[in-house]
């Protein structure tokens, strides 16, 4: 489902834990990639469940993840759904992860402004 009222200007906030944890899961499963969901608790993304698998109840989906080892933070086609949040780790980088918002809007990728939060 198409949300008409999708800011896709407006700043997505991971807490800090969190998104150590996405990054950290990343770089141990290299060279191999994972694929994942973050999910959230009152809207507030809240934890990382590895292989889509959703954890407490109550949780709703914040995000898609994804990993990539070899390649850019840029999504793949087949890993972008609908208005859904989809996040991108590149450890094509050196010495620094890289991690990037990404969602469609009317059929076009656009990346979203990502921040770590405290």
């Amino acid at each position: 489902m198409t949300s008409p009222q999708l800011d896709i200007n407006a700043a997505l906030v991971v807490p800090r834990r969190l998104a150590m944890q996405i990054l950290h899961a990343a770089q141990v499963a290299q060279p191999q990639s994972i694929r994942g969901v973050v999910a959230a608790s009152g809207g507030i993304p809240s934890a990382l469940h590895l292989d889509s698998e959703m954890g407490a109840e109550g949780e709703s989906t914040w995000a898609q993840l994804w990993s990539h080892p070899q390649a850019p933070a840029i999504p793949q086609a087949s890993e972008l759904m609908s208005d859904q949040l989809s996040l991108v780790v590149s450890l094509n980088t050196k010495g620094v992860l890289e991690m990037r918002a990404w969602q469609l809007c009317d059929g076009v990728a656009h990346e979203r402004i990502l921040k770590i939060g405290d």
